[in-house]
């Protein structure tokens, strides 16, 4: 029996694999994510969610590309917002996240209703997470839903968390 042509399509199976484990990984930074002490598994993320991640010296990519990175620009967050506003924008007229009117203080607001997913190392000085969250709520940019990750096991004492179920 000639197994020349199921060696072939094993052959393509594995390089079509590894190139979609590749492409869905493409968003996200190699960082030590903090442990949590309860979570949520995120098992459906939604599609097109916009991924910020924060490295442990406070630079700021989103895409495999810099966008803020503290020894250059300092205090100046000028370009972390306008990061956000360009993915606000992009996802609109993509299609990818969705504009609602919410009910803000007696008033109505255009907010996004999608969430973003903001990834920081686990050494991480908080306030470059919070000046990223800072620039969420701000009004033009307006991402009211706005998720942290945390690892479900810590990768330096190996501990695990517990799960809510």
């Amino acid at each position: 029996m000639d197994m020349t042509p199921m060696i072939d399509c094993v052959f393509l199976l594995m390089i079509f694999f590894v190139l979609v484990i590749d492409l869905s990984q493409k968003n996200l930074e190699d960082l030590i994510l903090p442990r949590a002490e309860f979570m949520e598994p995120d098992e459906s993320p939604p599609e097109g969610r916009p991924i910020i991640n924060i490295l442990q010296n406070g630079t700021v990519i989103y895409g495999g590309e810099v966008y803020f990175d503290p020894t250059k620009d300092g205090k100046d967050y000028k370009k972390i917002a306008e990061l956000l506003l360009s993915i606000r924008r992009d996802g609109i007229a993509k299609e990818t996240l969705h504009l609602v009117d919410k009910d803000i203080g007696g008033m109505t607001a255009k907010v996004i209703d999608d969430p973003i997913l903001i990834r920081a190392d686990k050494w991480t000085e908080w306030h470059f997470v919070g000046e990223v969250m800072k620039q969420c709520s701000q009004p033009q940019i307006a991402f009211w839903k706005v998720q942290l990750a945390l690892s479900d096991q810590d990768k330096e004492t190996k501990e695990k968390n517990a799960r809510i179920k």
